[in-house]
């Protein structure tokens, strides 16, 4: 069984689809929050978050909604 506790990582479009926003304003939240991190690969780069950092996003997205 994969490992899902807070420190498992997501990558950037699940994360999107899991916090109910799109990709664009998922990378807004997380460059003016300063979370997730950058892996690149072959000249391809993608972002990853923790749940523990979805966790705060969710919280800085609902806040903004109001």
């Amino acid at each position: 069984m994969a490992n899902l506790g807070p420190k498992a990582i997501i990558d950037e479009y699940h994360a999107a689809v899991l916090l109910g926003i799109t990709p664009p304003e998922l990378r807004w939240f997380s460059r003016a929050l300063g979370l997730g991190f950058r892996l690149e690969s072959g000249g391809a780069s993608q972002i990853f978050f923790t749940y523990e950092e979805l966790k705060r996003m969710s919280s800085a997205a609902a806040a903004s909604a109001k």
